[in-house]
């Protein structure tokens, strides 16, 4: 059998080696191409990852920013809702105790009313004042 390194490393090829050398390189050739084209490949694909990688990293820098925007921003909400709350029951309160002054003045005019009722003093209506 002949060696086929040593076949195509000589240049005074016979018909019968050139025939073998040619079976030969074509498939050595074929192979370095794949190889040659693979990595090139590879290479394309480890780029584009570095550069989607950085990307991604910014995606997620910006988001990191957003979301510390997000609970701050959540964090004054929260505090102003706070306030509106006791604001609120303030003035729940308020109204509250304006109801029971309320309550407690008609009584009392109900009973300056009835005394004078009583006594035969007629004031005059006072108007009512009007209610928005």
């Amino acid at each position: 059998m002949m060696n086929k390194t040593s076949d195509s490393s000589n240049s005074s090829l016979s018909p019968e080696s050139g025939a073998t050398d040619s079976l030969w390189q074509p498939s050595w050739l074929h192979w370095l191409i794949s190889a040659l084209s693979g990595t090139v490949e590879t290479e394309k694909q480890t780029a584009w990852l570095k550069k989607h990688n950085e990307e991604l990293r910014k995606s997620n820098a910006e988001l990191r920013k957003y979301n510390e925007r997000l609970r701050k921003s959540n964090a004054e909400f929260e505090r102003s809702n706070e306030e509106f709350e006791r604001s609120n029951e303030t003035l729940r309160q308020s109204g509250n105790d304006l109801r029971s002054e309320n309550e407690r003045l008609a009584e009392l005019l109900s009973k300056i009313d009835g005394s004078f009722s009583k006594h035969g003093i007629n004031l005059p209506l006072a108007s009512k004042p009007k209610q928005p």
